[in-house]
């Protein structure tokens, strides 16, 4: 990747400034020394760097440096395979910033081992999502089990699945706690699809509960949204079928549209506490109805305006389906205003309770 560079005099010129404190004077210095916007912009958030003093990439991180130092220290590691060592080694090399780096973690480092589940390990694009967010669960590196030789990815520790935390919790849950959720699921997906990926396997089981928040995690099946699948992999349907979208299951193409659908299958999941077509066998038969229009449904309660939202995720054709980005706003704006005594979704909310008590 090429990279625009400051000159030995720009350096000089500006190399004492406090780069997010600047006066007027500097500020019109550094408009005539660094003429890229982005480049710019890029200074004034993260200074330069204090052993070249070029711009960093990331906070107290420029890639070109750390890539070297990465280099120097391939001879060092090694995970036993050569496919996942090149996996983290591009990795080190092409992070522009520290949370995307990953790293070979030794084993015998770990305590208090736990099992917790099992998934897959594949190349993917796990490290490509810059999450301004935080909701999405940030992955610290890789490591192998001598035991069973089994990949592990070490990723952040949270409280529980969302899955355990609605089994455990629904009951205490108000509307305005469940909007939380909402917001934070819309929002990690909006970050996901900003970096221009797709998750892949969106659905509750991936997703983790800390203290009331959301967080998405498994990025495994994560891939570019703009890179079309093989003929072979079209023939594949990754996933979990309740969440899987009615083209998906036809042959189509997986897209953020599609990522949308888990979405709404998931906020159903939140609003009511029960799974997806929890009463009926998850076969090829449940396939066919929700290619056919079937969707999920319960006699509990959902407010109109949150309904209304997941009903759109729903629909047959992806190309009616919200954006991430709209839902992250809406789902903003939704639990702001439940909060607000005698609001349309305040007073969605409370009769939506006084039903659910009664049945």
């Amino acid at each position: 990747m090429d990279e625009i560079k400051l000159s030995d005099d720009a350096i000089e010129q500006i190399k004492d400034f406090v780069h997010d404190d600047l006066t007027e004077e500097q500020n019109s210095l550094i408009d005539k020394l660094i003429l890229n916007e982005k480049l710019k912009e890029r200074y004034k958030k993260y200074d330069l760097c204090y052993k070249c003093s070029q711009i960093n990439t990331g906070r107290n991180y420029y890639r070109s440096c750390k890539s070297k130092y990465f280099q120097q220290n391939f001879k060092n590691w090694t995970s036993g395979n050569h496919k996942v060592d090149e996996f983290i080694q591009k990795a080190q090399l092409e992070a522009e910033h520290y949370v995307k780096v990953i790293e070979w973690i030794d084993y015998d480092k770990f305590e208090d081992i736990e099992y917790l589940a099992k998934g897959v390990l594949i190349e993917s694009n796990i490290l490509a999502c810059d999450p301004s967010s935080g909701l999405v669960v940030r992955c610290f590196g890789i490591a192998k089990d001598p035991k069973t030789n089994n990949f592990m990815m070490v990723m952040k520790l949270k409280e529980c699945s969302l899955r355990q935390h609605l089994d455990i919790n629904f009951d205490s849950l108000s509307w305005h706690d469940k909007l939380i959720l909402l917001y934070c699921v819309s929002y990690g997906l909006d970050d996901i699809h900003n970096s221009g990926l797709i998750h892949h396997d969106f659905h509750c089981g991936n997703l983790l509960s800390n203290f009331g928040i959301a967080y998405i995690t498994d990025l495994g099946l994560c891939q570019l949204a703009n890179v079309k699948s093989s003929q072979n992999d079209k023939e594949k349907i990754y996933g979990v079928l309740p969440y899987v979208a009615p083209e998906v299951l036809r042959g189509k193409e997986y897209t953020q549209e599609s990522d949308i659908y888990g979405f709404g299958i998931i906020a159903y999941e939140i609003c009511t506490g029960l799974p997806p077509y929890h009463d009926i066998p998850h076969d090829e038969f449940l396939a066919m109805k929700i290619c056919n229009g079937l969707r999920p449904k319960s006699n509990y309660k959902i407010p109109q305006l949150i309904f209304d939202i997941i009903n759109q995720c729903w629909d047959a054709d992806p190309s009616k389906r919200p954006k991430a980005v709209e839902l992250h706003k809406l789902y903003d704006d939704l639990r702001y205003n439940c909060g607000k005594v005698d609001s349309a979704t305040w007073k969605q909310a409370k009769e939506a309770d006084e039903i659910n008590k009664k049945s």
